[in-house]
């Protein structure tokens, strides 16, 4: 028994998920003047959000290489490889950009809003991509035990009378 769930993929993709949301939330929040302070939480959150796509994407990429995958989830499991590399690249631009503003002195007015904006985008890029995620798991039980054990079954010789 590993350390590590198996397969990982399914226990990872839900942080960068969550986290995206949670930190346009909360620079959404900031925005107002009382709740400012949150602005660095806001940040913080968003990292861990890029960190995540990426551990995200990297273990999708070995969890594909072991997924039975029916014919008729092809071309959606491509469209969620896409879509997830998209989203990844999305996190960590947001992340640099904010990175950007901060030290250039510009998130104080006009970049944070548009920081806030850059970050929506990558969370609902995020989001739609959990919507493909989840379509393949419930729609075509892409990465489940009972689709794992059938192609297994198949693939095994008869057994001899």
């Amino acid at each position: 028994m590993g350390f590590l769930p198996d397969p990982l993929h399914p226990a990872l993709v839900h942080f960068p998920i969550a986290l995206s949301m949670v930190g346009v939330l909360l620079e959404l929040l900031a925005h107002h003047r009382r709740l400012r302070s949150l602005s660095g939480a806001a940040g913080f959150v968003m990292a861990l959000a890029a960190a995540g796509s990426v551990a995200a994407v990297l273990s999708g990429e070995a969890a594909h290489d072991e997924a039975v995958i029916p014919a008729a989830a092809a071309a959606l499991v491509a469209r969620h490889e896409d879509v997830g590399l998209l989203a990844m690249w999305l996190l960590l631009a947001v992340f640099a950009l904010r990175l950007l503003l901060v030290w250039r002195g510009w998130f104080v007015r006009w970049g944070s809003w548009l920081y806030l904006a850059a970050a929506v985008a990558a969370a609902a890029t995020v989001g739609y991509n959990g919507y493909l995620g989840g379509k393949m798991v419930f729609d075509h039980g892409v990465g489940t035990a009972p689709v794992q054990r059938g192609a297994a079954a198949v693939a095994a010789p008869p057994a001899k009378p």
